[in-house]
């Protein structure tokens, strides 16, 4: 059976529920209705390694007082790391395997991420501790009982309501439907991110009119 496509109506999802009920009506099936829960969150695990967007940018300040740091749970990439009052002097990221073999002294300069921490070079100790100001990409908040709604469903729900019909379908394997829904997916999830970019900075960026200077070769 087919999946029965449909005009997303304004204020229609207003939270997880609403979602849950929009899917489980457009897929016209109720043997799916328990899987709908499986398909928001495989949803949101490909979105989390493709989006990274302003609404994503979380700041932080972290007292160092060690050789390493657990990053917070929802840290997903770092956008910006600097010692704390200098956001002018930000720390380089490097490999980790490089960190060990950089010869710096004093105050921290660089910094790597393996897995779950932040280490640097050189080291903060009890006696030395560092404060940095992060800005980093967190992680979409997931859907749930516990969490009906977040920034993605509040300002872009027709990515969730694409995105889970896209993985109903897979389920299902009705080819029609994966290729209608993933395009539609992947129109919406193209345009979050450009209007992010011009969030981020301010517009879009003008061309620049090349000017011979008199005398100089072309």
């Amino acid at each position: 059976m087919g999946i029965s496509l449909d005009v997303i109506i304004p204020g229609t999802i207003g939270n997880y529920d609403d979602l849950v009920a929009m899917v489980g009506n457009w897929l016209d099936r109720d043997d799916l209705n328990a899987r709908i829960p499986e398909f928001v969150a495989l949803l949101e695990a490909r979105l989390n390694r493709l989006l990274r967007t302003v609404m994503q940018e979380t700041p932080g300040i972290w007292a160092i007082t060690g050789e390493e740091y657990a990053l917070p749970d929802d840290f997903r990439k770092m956008r910006r790391l600097y010692p704390a009052g200098q956001p002018n002097r930000p720390l380089s990221e490097v490999p980790s395997r490089q960190l060990p073999d950089l010869a710096y002294s004093g105050f921290a300069q660089a910094y790597s991420i393996e897995g779950r921490t932040l280490r640097f070079s050189p080291a903060p100790t009890a006696d030395a501790p560092l404060t940095v100001q992060a800005v980093y990409w967190r992680r979409i908040p997931p859907l749930g009982s516990f969490q009906p709604t977040n920034w993605l469903l509040d300002e872009h729900p027709d990515i969730y309501v694409w995105g889970a019909l896209h993985q109903a379908a897979t389920y299902i394997r009705d080819p029609d439907a994966i290729g209608t829904c993933k395009s539609y997916l992947d129109d919406a999830i193209a345009e979050l991110q450009a209007a992010s970019r011009k969030d981020a900075w301010g517009g879009p960026l003008a061309p620049t009119v090349a000017r011979q200077v008199r005398g100089a070769p072309c």
